[in-house]
C-alpha cells in the first residue's frame, strides 16, 4: 500500500504544479488537510486516510514545494517534492514524470500522462480543482476511466507539523473530558487513591493549566497525572497516540546514541551508536549537566505500575533496552520533553569501562531511524518477536528456555503452543534433569502462555490458572463522553452507547458491579510431557500483568525456583481484561482505560512476587559480559 500512496503523492504533486499559470502557486500556497481516498485493489475496497500538504512557492512562481504527510492509521508518511510547470510548452514535472496540460479553466486543470497502476503502465487523468479555501485531485486511470484515488483539503491554519501551543481552554476542556471519564469508568481508580486524595492531585494538575502551554509540556502533565493513579495499565500508550501529535513531538533529532540499563541507579552503557568510542559497561554520568539521578527521579514521575510499591518496576522503564528503544521507549520520549537537547547534542560525562577514565564530550543527537540504522550496522538486525523464543539444550542436563514477551499475536513465524510443546517433548525424550525459563524483559501479554507452561510443569492437578471476579464502576458510560472514547471489538462498543445488558451484571458492593458469565481459567493439569526435574525461573522488576501471574501461580503451587529480583504487579489485583481508549480532542492525548478490576480471591499485600534465589546485579555485570542469574542457577545445578 505504501507503493501505492507515494505514487498517489507524485501524481497529486504533479498535477497541482501543472497548473493554468504563474499565479497558480501563490493561489494555493499555504497549509492543508483533509482525506486522500484510494481504490485497494487487493481488497477491492475504497480506503481513507488522513492528508496534510503544505505548498510553498518559489521566489520565481514558476515552481513549489509540496510537502505530503499521510496518517496511514498511526503511521506517518511524508514526501516532499518539487514541482515545476511551463506554461508555455503547456507541461508540468515532478521529478523523474512529465505530464501534458490537457486543459485549463476558472479553478480547474485537466493533466494528461501515463504511470504504473497495478502491473501495467496505464493512461492518467488527474483533474484539479480549487478556490481560495479548497483544493481537490481526482485521479482517474485506464480506459474508459476509472476512479484510482480522490484527495479532498480544505485550507489549514497551522502547518501539521508545527508543534502547538494550547490555550488555557483548550486544556480546561481536555481536563474536564479527562476527569469526568476516570471517575465514571476507570475501575480502579480509588483502590490506591481516596477520593478526598484524588481530588488534590486532579487540583494540582488544574493549578497549572492558567497559562498556554507548548502541547509537549501538557502531555507530560498528563502522563505525571496517570502516573498517581497506580495502575500500570493506564497510561498514555504511545502506540495509540495520534500519528500527526506523535510526528511533531518525537520524530525529530531528540535521541541518545546510546542504549543502556540501570544498576544500582547508575545508566550503563549496553549498545553504542555514537561517533564516541564508549565501550559497553561504560556509565553515564550526566547528560547535559543533569546526573544520572536527577534524571531518574525526573522520568519516575511519568512511569506506570500497579500499587504503591512498584518502585524497582517503575525505575526498569526507564532503561534504554533495544528491544523497546526501536519500537517506543519512555525515556526516548520523555527525557526531550523533561531536559531538551542543546542545538541538537548531548554534552556526556561518562567513566569508560575498558580504560577506567573519566571523560566529557559531546555528541549529535540522531533521529531514531538514524538510531535503529546504526545499531544495526554495529550489532545486527533488529530482533523480532519471534527472536524473543528461544529454546537449547546448553548440556546434557540442562535445558534453557527464554521467552522475552508474551505478545503472542505480534509472532509470526511461532506458534507458541507448537513452540512449547515441541521444546518438552524434546526434554523429556532426553531426560533433561534441569530447566532454566528466563523471562527477563517480559512485562505481559497473552495469559494463555502461562497457562501453557503452568501445564508442563505440574506433576499433579492444580487449582485454575487464574479466578476471580471482573468488576466495574458504572454500568454505561456518561453519553457526553461518547464522541472521546473508543474501545476493541464491536461488542465493548456497542456497551459504550447502549450500556452493560442487565442479565449480564449484578450489584456488587457500594463500588461495583460484576459482569456475569465470565470464565475463569481452568484447573491446571500436567501435559504428558511435563517436566519431572528441577526447574528454575529468572525474573525481574519488568515482569508485570500476565507474566506476573504466571510467576505468582509458579510460586504459590511451588512448580519451580524464581530467581533473580522482585516483579511488578501486583499481588492485590490488577485493572485490565480489555481496554477503553480516550483522546482528549483539543490535545489529541490518548490515555489507555482499563475496563475491569480483578479482584484475588483473597485479600493480599501490595506487592509483586519476591524472588526464591534473590540474586542482585552489578554494573560491571555489563562489560564483564556477565549473567550473573544464569551464573548463580547453574552454580545451584552443580552443586546438586
Amino acid at each position: 500500500m505504501k507503493t501505492i500512496i507515494i505514487y498517489a503523492i507524485l501524481l497529486i504533486s504533479a498535477s497541482q504544479v501543472a497548473a493554468q499559470n504563474e499565479t497558480y502557486f501563490q493561489k494555493i500556497a499555504g497549509n492543508w488537510e483533509g482525506t486522500l481516498e484510494y481504490l485497494d485493489y487487493k481488497e477491492n475496497k475504497r480506503v481513507k486516510l488522513k492528508t496534510y500538504l503544505t505548498v510553498t512557492p518559489a521566489g520565481d512562481g514558476n515552481s513549489a514545494e509540496f510537502v505530503t504527510i499521510y496518517d496511514d492509521f498511526g503511521r506517518i508518511i511524508k514526501e516532499t517534492e518539487t514541482v515545476k510547470i511551463d506554461a508555455a510548452a503547456g507541461k508540468y514535472a515532478a521529478g523523474k514524470y512529465e505530464y501534458q496540460i490537457d486543459s485549463i479553466e476558472n479553478g480547474k486543470i485537466v493533466l494528461l500522462g501515463s504511470g504504473q497502476d497495478g502491473e501495467k503502465v496505464e493512461p492518467i487523468r488527474e483533474t484539479i480543482t480549487f478556490n481560495e479555501n479548497s483544493l481537490n485531485f481526482l485521479r482517474e486511470t485506464r480506459t474508459p476511466w476509472q476512479f484510482r484515488n480522490q484527495t479532498v483539503l480544505k485550507r489549514a491554519a497551522e502547518n501539521a507539523l508545527t508543534k502547538r501551543i494550547l490555550t488555557v481552554a483548550q486544556m480546561k476542556e481536555d481536563f474536564g473530558i479527562l476527569k469526568k471519564t476516570l471517575t465514571t469508568l476507570h475501575p480502579g481508580i480509588y483502590r490506591y487513591q481516596t477520593p478526598e486524595s484524588l481530588e488534590k492531585v486532579f487540583g494540582a494538575l488544574e493549578s497549572k493549566l492558567k497559562n498556554p502551554l507548548p502541547e509537549g509540556e501538557f502531555f507530560t502533565l498528563v502522563s505525571q497525572f496517570t502516573n498517581q493513579i497506580y495502575c500500570g495499565h493506564t497510561y498514555l500508550n504511545p502506540y495509540n497516540q495520534d500519528g500527526i501529535l506523535r510526528e511533531r513531538l518525537f520524530n525529530g533529532k531528540t535521541y541518545l546514541p546510546f542504549y543502556f540499563t540501570i544498576v544500582g541507579g547508575k545508566f550503563i552503557v549496553t549498545a553504542n551508536a555514537s561517533s564516541n568510542n564508549l565501550a559497553k559497561g561504560s556509565e553515564i554520568q550526566k547528560i547535559n549537566g543533569v546526573s544520572a539521578k536527577a534524571i531518574i527521579e525526573e522520568l519516575l514521575t511519568v512511569t506506570k505500575g500497579d500499587g504503591r510499591n512498584a518502585a524497582a518496576h517503575r525505575r526498569q522503564s526507564i532503561e534504554l533496552a533495544r528491544s523497546e528503544a526501536e519500537r517506543y521507549a519512555l525515556f526516548d520520549w520523555y527525557f526531550p520533553l523533561f531536559f531538551p537537547p542543546k542545538d541538537d547534542a548531548f554534552t556526556i560525562e561518562a567513566v569508560d569501562f575498558t580504560t577506567r577514565k573519566t571523560s566529557k564530550f559531546q555528541i549529535p543527537a540522531v533521529t531514531k531511524t538514524e538510531r535503529t540504522n546504526e545499531v544495526a550496522k554495529r550489532y545486527g538486525k533488529t530482533p523480532t518477536y519471534d527472536d524473543g523464543w528461544k529454546f537449547e539444550l546448553q548440556d546434557n542436563s540442562t535445558a534453557y528456555l527464554k521467552i522475552d514477551n508474551s505478545i503472542t499475536w505480534r509472532l509470526k513465524t511461532i506458534e507458541f503452543k507448537e513452540f512449547l510443546a515441541n521444546a518438552f517433548a524434546e526434554i523429556k525424550a532426553k531426560n533433561v534433569q534441569n530447566l532454566i525459563i528466563d523471562l527477563r524483559g517480559n512485562d505481559g501479554g497473552d495469559m494463555d502462555v502461562g497457562f501453557e507452561l503452568s501445564r508442563y510443569l505440574a506433576k499433579e492437578k492444580l487449582p485454575p490458572y487464574a479466578e476471580g471476579k471482573a468488576l466495574i464502576r458504572n454500568i454505561a458510560a456518561q453519553p457526553d463522553l461518547l464522541k472521546y472514547i473508543d474501545a476493541y471489538g464491536e461488542k465493548t462498543k456497542s456497551i459504550l452507547t447502549g450500556g452493560v445488558p442487565a442479565n449480564t451484571y449484578r450489584k456488587y458492593d457500594e463500588s461495583y458491579f460484576e459482569i456475569l458469565g465470565r470464565e475463569n481459567y481452568p484447573a491446571v493439569e500436567p501435559d504428558k510431557n511435563n517436566f519431572l526435574g528441577k526447574a528454575f525461573v529468572i525474573a525481574d522488576a519488568s515482569n508485570a500483568s500476565a507474566t506476573f501471574q504466571f510467576l505468582d501461580y509458579v510460586q504459590k503451587n511451588k512448580l519451580a525456583s524464581v530467581a533473580g529480583q522482585t516483579t511488578g504487579g501486583n499481588k492485590q489485583g490488577i485493572n485490565g481484561g480489555n481496554y477503553f481508549f480516550l483522546r482528549l480532542p483539543n490535545s489529541l492525548v490518548e490515555i489507555d482505560i482499563p475496563i475491569y478490576f480483578q479482584p484475588p480471591p483473597t485479600p493480599q499485600k501490595d506487592e509483586g512476587v519476591s524472588p526464591d534465589i534473590r540474586v542482585k546485579r552489578q554494573p560491571q555485570d555489563v562489560g564483564n559480559n556477565l549473567d550473573r542469574e544464569l551464573l548463580t542457577i547453574k552454580n545451584l545445578i552443580e552443586k546438586n
